[in-house]
């Protein structure tokens, strides 16, 4: 586990230089976010998606196309709400206003 998360937060040298980076095993493929995103559900790497806070938080989330949408949620380190989504349209939107989500994409 202690790999596991050095690995994930070694993802925001990438994010920071702009180079896309993922880490990717035989369920999940894991990037950062810092800015909007558009996912397109025939492209995802599983049926489920999660969103973690990186920073402490992460401000005026909204999610669009999603099982579990969202509207302008700020989320804090600690809180589960964004673990295991759906995207239940044919694109979804991630929007945020300020820090970094982790994004993990999950096929179980």
């Amino acid at each position: 586990m202690d790999h596991s998360l050095a690995n994930i937060h070694i993802l925001k040298y990438a994010l920071d230089a702009k180079i896309p980076c993922h880490i990717v095993d035989e369920y999940n493929k894991i990037y950062l976010i810092d800015d909007n995103k558009i996912l397109y559900k025939n492209k995802m790497y599983g049926k489920y998606i999660s969103l973690i806070p990186l920073t402490s938080r992460v401000e005026d989330i909204t999610l669009k196309g999603f099982k579990y949408p969202l509207d302008k949620y700020s989320l804090s380190i600690g809180v589960s709400l964004g673990v295991s989504n759906e995207i239940v349209e044919e694109t979804a939107s991630i929007e945020l206003k300020n820090g970094i989500l982790i994004v993990i994409e999950s096929r179980d």
